[in-house]
Order: structure tokens, then C-alpha cells, then sequence
């Protein structure tokens, strides 16, 4: 789905942040969040790729900012917070599609054979940097009365000795979004799991000599799921950004399976 087939503009005057924006499943979500009126945070540590997609945005006529934060630093997380609610006292939409899988080069941390080689990494990012951004960011989020979306992925209900850091970072992403809800339901803020089966984003296709030919294997190819495909960037921040919006609005501390029904199959 393109920017331009779509007409919803639930997010008209609103602010939403996205982590992990400057590719795959967060740079899909920064750029619906814009194309559907909100004006865009768009936060990664990738600077260059970040302002890629700030420029994508405002050369669709939409309103972005680029962020440059590396989630694995504290006190960098609780800087870029503070100064973007200090920019913007109403945030109305946080997504935090950020999170690293790769360890030392590679996606495979075997349980047996490195231990705990790759979890400060794995837990910084993906959980603790997280948590301390919404934190960071919190006073913004209640005075809108805004939402917070929580990538997670269906890593967290598998066992895989290979990625097990990963799939337990992913697993605590369910529980913390649950708790977050539990804190913010008072203020009226609502927080909200989305979890992805596989899809074709870069992290998918740079180990593979021919890119395009692995994307279209990955588009039509048996991939353990109900639909036998993997998912495009933009079905998800579809997920996503309806989890965001005012059509959620009672929907709050669960997480939404988006795997072309992998939960389903198993």
C-alpha cells in the first residue's frame, strides 16, 4: 500500500514518534503515520538513513524531524526523550519498532556454545532502551493521552537455541507492554503489542547475493504460516498504525498477532 492510495487521516494535527524508523517495518510506519496527517519523529541511530526518510516524508507533503539516538546508550535515550517532550508537550502516538537481532555479525547466538555473549546488546536495545524512552517521554504522552505501540515478533512464543537472546528480549517486550498498560491506564494512555511474523525487510535480504530474487522467493514461497508468504514492511505498519489511532481506542496491555496466521499453523 502506497502513501498515495491511502485517504484516512486519523492522525490530522497529531505528533507521533517512531524508533527505528530509518528502514524496514519503522521506516514503513513513519512514513503511514505521515501520509495519514501526523507530523513525524522519525528516530533511529542510522543518521544518514534517518534523514532518508525525513526527506521521503516532506517530499510527499508530509512534516517530519529527524532524532539521532542510539537506543543502547541510557543516558543518550533519556536525552533525546526529554528534549522531545520538551519540543512537542503532546505526543500522541509513540511506535517503537527499534531492535537488533545481529550479534557480532551474525543471527545465530547459540545457547550451548556463547552463552551470554550478545545480551547487554540484545536487552539494551531491544527492552531497556525501550522502556527508557517511553519513560523519557512519558509527561508528553499523558498530557495528549496518547497511544504506545510495542514491537515485539512471533520470536517470543518460539524455542530456538540459535536466537535465544533475541527471542527472550522479544518475550519481554509482551510483558512489558502489558505492565506499561496496567501503569498509563489512569492517564488514559493506552499501550499495545504488536507482534510480526516474518518479513521481507533488509535485515532479511543482506545476506543473500541476489536481493530481489531472494524477495520475491520470500513474497510466494511456503514460509510456515497460513497465508505461505512473508509479510510486506507496510502490512505491518498498517498493524501498527491502526493500534496508534482513535479505532483502537479500547484496545490497550495485549499484543496483536500480524503473522499470516504462523501462531495459527504451529
Amino acid at each position: 500500500m502506497t502513501s498515495a492510495s491511502i485517504t484516512q487521516r486519523r492522525f490530522d494535527g497529531r505528533v507521533a514518534a517512531v524508533t527505528g524508523a530509518a528502514s524496514g517495518i519503522g521506516r514503513a510506519t513513519a512514513l503511514r503515520l505521515a501520509a495519514e496527517g501526523a507530523h513525524v519523529v522519525v528516530i533511529d541511530r542510522a543518521a544518514e538513513d534517518a534523514e532518508r526518510t525525513t526527506t521521503a516524508i516532506r517530499t510527499s507533503g508530509g512534516s517530519a524531524e529527524t532524532v539521532v539516538v542510539d537506543l543502547g546508550d541510557d543516558a543518550a535515550v533519556s536525552a533525546a526523550g526529554t528534549s522531545l517532550a520538551t519540543r512537542h508537550a503532546r505526543l500522541h502516538a509513540l511506535a517503537n519498532c527499534a531492535g537488533v537481532v545481529h550479534v557480532d555479525g551474525s543471527q545465530e547466538n547459540p545457547f550451548l556454545e556463547r552463552g551470554l555473549t550478545g545480551w547487554d546488546l540484545v536487552m539494551g536495545v531491544n527492552v531497556r532502551g525501550l522502556a527508557g524512552l517511553v519513560l523519557a517521554v512519558a509527561p508528553a504522552l499523558v498530557a495528549a493521552r496518547g497511544a504506545v505501540v510495542n514491537v515485539s515478533s512471533e520470536a517470543a512464543y518460539r524455542a530456538r537455541a540459535g536466537r535465544w537472546i533475541y527471542d527472550a528480549s522479544k518475550a519481554a517486550v509482551v510483558s512489558v507492554t502489558r505492565s506499561m498498560a496496567a501503569a498509563f491506564a489512569p492517564d488514559g494512555v493506552r499501550v499495545v503489542g504488536v507482534a510480526p511474523g516474518g518479513t521481507i525487510t533488509e535485515m532479511h535480504l543482506q545476506d543473500h547475493a541476489d536481493p530481489e530474487a531472494a524477495r520475491e522467493r520470500m513474497r510466494h514461497g511456503a514460509n510456515g504460516n497460513l497465508l505461505n508468504r512473508l509479510a510486506e514492511p507496510e502490512e505491518i505498519a498498517a498493524a501498527i498504525t491502526f493500534a496508534l489511532s482513535d479505532d483502537a481506542s479500547f484496545i490497550t496491555g495485549t499484543t496483536l498477532a500480524v503473522d499470516g496466521g504462523g501462531a495459527a499453523s504451529r
